[in-house]
């Protein structure tokens, strides 16, 4: 049905846009606060359903050319009633449509759905009709309505979900046992009261909903209403129900995560990605929440995964390889530093350990309450095992296309950095002098006798051996790799006066910085030692055109 979503822009600053050939699946856009998320969601939806073509992010959505057979299978599909109005002439079909009620007939709808070349508008009037009943968009609102009452009307013809379910034991039964692996509850539809039909959840399953016995009667009389369970319940009951059992073939959801326990909402991931498959659907989903996109990549199913990112002047869309989203999940110590959250964010920064992370993002914290511009604002602090294993988290991080800083002590110049040096991406033709300078300095370092992480960091050198450390730091920072010039992260503020033993240092030094801003001695920017050092990290965090970021394939 779908055959290609094509994006207005592309990962890289004036390369081609994104485009993305569609199959029932799942396609979820992650990315920062105000990146265009769930503006992609609606002008999916509106190029769907009325072909706007006024869109700031999607250039188009293009749809698949039906066999013959399909066009009389989707003209039956989207046949409705005849609407008692005046002007209405036989022979012909109707359906609605934005703008109450289109007439179509079946020969021109099988004719534009089936042409190699349509004429543009035949064939965008024809699709609009189709898609007017075929697409669903699912915000908090509607998710809470999924599961109201619905009237039963021709049960030998079901055309409403829940006339779908309640006549189909396979359904009801694969529905029931998904809800029940969840939520611990088992889901009934009620239909003893008048001609509506009613959602209900129970401890225990059904005997027999289609029948009126008195035992089915008791039964219902005890189930759980829809008011008595929770909103994350109905939500996740009622969005599994439209992807199972309902008439829309394309399903918009944003954030599909709300309402819901971050195990519901992995589930949920899951089950939307495997389900789409199997239902033959398109669903697009803008999401905050990596336990979805973890229950969406774990599926199994073929997933797109597009970050978006807007920076206030351009924007860009990267299709996220789902091999490499799957490293990040797989990998013990990537799991460990909570790393697919910087796919919601603008720039990540990676220190050594959780000391380093928590020191960083302090220092990040106090530059943007004073509203200096050395802040990083929406910036992800994440902490490796120990400096050995930084590029490990910034090599798949870059690869997506975050920005993702690291920050070492002055000894990370001790050891063979031929893993960094990819990981930040250095041209492979320049790592050699990268080395060359690297040993250079260490062994000018080594020959003052002095242990330049707790003895003052590049300051115990002079000369010309100051500056060549100075211009090896400058080289590192280029690509985003920050060495701590004062030597070690303990060597930060030296004004106050805590021990600087590793051990106690991080509860020592946060106490003396002080917690309260309006009582004497809270310590706040000042023009030099960390918060310059954090402010050139900033300074290449929000580079447009900063070194260190692979290129996409896309």
């Amino acid at each position: 049905m779908l055959e290609r979503l094509t994006f207005k822009v592309g990962p890289d600053q004036g390369g081609e846009p994104l485009a993305l050939g569609l199959r029932p699946s799942v396609t979820i856009f992650v990315g920062p606060n105000n990146s265009g998320k769930s503006k992609a969601l609606r002008e999916i939806r509106d190029s769907l359903i009325s072909g706007d073509p006024y869109s700031l992010i999607i250039k188009d959505v293009e749809r698949r050319r039906w066999s013959e057979k399909e066009a009389r299978d989707g003209f039956v599909s989207m046949k409705a009633d005849r609407p008692d109005h005046p002007g209405a002439s036989d022979g012909l079909h109707y359906l609605r449509n934005e703008g109450g009620v289109a007439e179509v007939i079946e020969a021109e709808f099988v004719r534009d759905a089936t042409a190699s070349e349509p004429n543009a508008s035949q064939r965008r009037r024809m699709w609009n009709n189709y898609f007017f009943e075929k697409v669903i968009m699912l915000d908090g609102q509607t998710r809470m309505n999924l599961l109201s009452p619905q009237k039963r009307r021709d049960l030998k013809h079901p055309r409403y979900p829940f006339e779908k379910l309640f006549t189909s034991d396979v359904k009801r039964a694969q529905l029931r046992d998904l809800i029940h692996r969840s939520t611990n509850l088992y889901l009934a539809l009620d239909a003893t009261e008048a001609d509506d039909l009613h959602v209900r959840f129970s401890k225990t399953p059904p005997n027999d909903e289609r029948n009126l016995s008195d035992a089915n009667i008791n039964f219902m009389r005890a189930c759980l209403k829809l008011e008595d369970v929770s909103d994350g319940i109905r939500a996740f009951s009622g969005i599994l129900l439209q992807l199972h059992v309902g008439t829309p073939e394309v399903i918009i959801v944003d954030e599909p995560e709300a309402f819901l326990h971050p195990s519901l909402a992995y589930t949920l991931g899951k089950e939307l990605a495997r389900g789409a498959a199997e239902e033959n659907k398109y669903v697009f989903a803008a999401t905050h929440s990596s336990q979805f996109l973890m229950g969406a990549i774990a599926s199994g199913a073929a997933v797109n995964i597009v970050r978006l990112t807007y920076d206030g002047r351009v924007g860009a869309a990267r299709l996220l390889e789902s091999e490499e989203l799957s490293k990040l999940m797989q990998d013990p110590l990537l799991r460990s530093t909570g790393i697919l959250e910087g796919l919601f964010v603008d720039h990540v920064v990676v220190g050594e350990a959780n000391a380093d992370r928590a020191f960083y993002q302090e220092i990040n914290s106090r530059l943007l309450n004073a509203r200096d511009p050395r802040g990083a604002a929406n910036t992800l602090f994440l902490n490796a095992e120990n400096k050995t294993t930084i590029h490990r988290v910034i090599a798949p991080l870059r690869r997506l296309g975050i920005p993702a800083a690291g920050i070492v002590d002055v000894d990370a110049v001790n050891e063979g950095v031929a893993d960094t040096l990819a990981a930040i991406s250095v041209p492979e033709g320049e790592r050699q002098s990268f080395q060359n300078k690297r040993a250079s300095v260490k062994a000018a370092l080594k020959a003052t006798g002095k242990d330049p992480k707790r003895d003052g960091g590049i300051s115990v050198l002079r000369g010309s051996d100051l500056e060549m450390a100075e211009n090896l730091l400058d080289d590192f920072a280029k690509y985003g790799l920050f060495i701590v010039p004062v030597g070690e992260l303990e060597r930060w503020l030296p004004e106050l006066d805590v021990a600087r033993a590793k051990e106690k240092w991080l509860h020592q030094v946060f106490a003396a910085m002080g917690s309260d801003p309006k009582m004497p001695g809270y310590a706040v920017p000042g023009s030099n030692d960390v918060w310059q050092f954090i402010g050139r990290v900033t300074d290449w965090l929000t580079m447009p055109n900063r070194k260190g970021i692979p290129r996409s394939s896309h």
